[in-house]
């Protein structure tokens, strides 16, 4: 997922002469762009798809890669800000970015959904909103509808991160442990999987979907890029396991070109992670931009996508054509997520943690 501008984790913790790194523009790039590549299959693809009554795209992108990528940024950056201290402190901190931005946007779009959606389009009703905002889609997708699709990756993540900090306490995954890990994980991932496609058993679906399991490969593809830039593993062992992880996502998805997008894209997360910052051929005017962008990703993500497909379909009634409604889709999801961003997940981010650091008393891992 996106990252916040609460977490800065293109930046790292000043030195012991008090100087802190610079940005790395090359991250903000990342993040921008598979947030693009979201907004771009959802609004070319899945928009037609979900309403045949839109006019025809000039352009189809039809590639579930950008949210895929995401998640392999969201494990990087995990494991990134993991080791620079408490472990506790870093799960509050994950879930004190995430939640109340999510709350927020689950009310928010079903409050413009219910009165903005044109007739025949799903509004969603009191028990929709609940259970949104409990999550429980993935358990009983039969059940719960989505009030916005795009929210199939917060709980994985939250699960995800909840996983780390019960291993990380329980002293499962240091050292040489971690690596060991991930290949149980994956092997795990593989083993399970034709028993969820060809074993009808709802029991076993609700467990396996649940729990995030069709997708963690692509958490522990970032994590693996980022011991492979910490020299944790070498060159070859971080090759075979992100091998791995491309392997498990088109055992899953049967799209091979998802698939090379997939690994594509985790070769340039590679480049980002292991190779020298881009500002060398992004102007300065640009990396700002990119900066200021990256910095509302997150809340981008939460609020595009139902608000958006509503927005194309009110001004196609208006008249106005397919370029205009992709322009005003995003331009509406920057507007919203700047405003949810800095109203909502910033200020959020900082009260939560300030408790938190009141409450408990930051404490130095070795």
């Amino acid at each position: 997922m996106p990252f916040s501008s609460a977490e800065r984790p293109g930046i790292a913790k000043a030195s012991s002469r008090g100087s802190a790194k610079r940005r790395r523009v090359s991250w903000d790039l990342l993040r921008v762009g598979a947030v693009l590549l979201v907004l771009v299959f959802h609004g070319t693809f899945l928009a037609r798809r979900w309403h045949p009554e839109l006019v025809a795209r000039p352009f189809v992108f039809p590639y579930q890669l950008g949210a895929s990528l995401l998640l392999v940024i969201s494990g990087y950056f995990a494991a990134l800000s993991l080791r620079k201290g408490d472990v506790v402190r870093w799960w509050v901190g994950r879930m004190a970015r995430m939640l109340p931005a999510f709350l927020v946007g689950v009310l928010g779009t079903s409050l413009f959904l219910r009165l903005c959606a044109p007739p025949g389009w799903y509004a969603p009703g009191l028990g929709d909103v609940l259970a949104n905002l409990a999550m429980l889609w993935n358990w009983k997708p039969q059940t719960y509808t989505y009030v916005d699709a795009a929210y199939w990756t917060i709980p994985l993540q939250l699960l995800w991160f909840t996983a780390i900090l019960a291993l990380w306490r329980s002293r499962r995954i240091h050292g040489d442990a971690t690596v060991r890990a991930l290949w149980l994980v994956l092997g795990a991932e593989l083993f399970l999987l034709p028993i969820r496609l060809h074993l009808e058993s709802e029991a076993f679906r609700t467990l396996y979907d649940g729990f995030g399991l069709y997708r963690v490969h692509l958490f522990i593809a970032g994590i693996a890029v980022h011991l492979w830039a910490r020299r944790r593993v070498h060159g070859t062992h971080a090759a075979l396991l992100l091998g791995a992880c491309v392997l498990i996502h088109w055992c899953q998805t049967r799209h091979m070109s998802w698939t090379v997008g997939l690994a594509v894209g985790i070769a340039v997360i590679c480049a980002a992670a292991l190779g020298p910052d881009w500002d060398r051929v992004v102007p300065g005017w640009v990396g700002r931009a990119l900066e200021w962008a990256a910095g509302i990703t997150y809340a981008v993500y939460l609020v595009h996508q139902s608000i958006g497909y509503v927005v194309m379909r009110r001004l196609q009634d208006h008249g106005v054509g397919a370029l205009g409604q992709l322009a005003a889709m995003g331009a509406v999801a920057i507007l919203l997520g700047w405003a949810l961003t800095a109203l909502v997940e910033r200020p959020a981010h900082r009260a939560i943690m300030r408790g938190f650091d009141h409450l408990r008393p930051a404490r130095v891992s070795a």
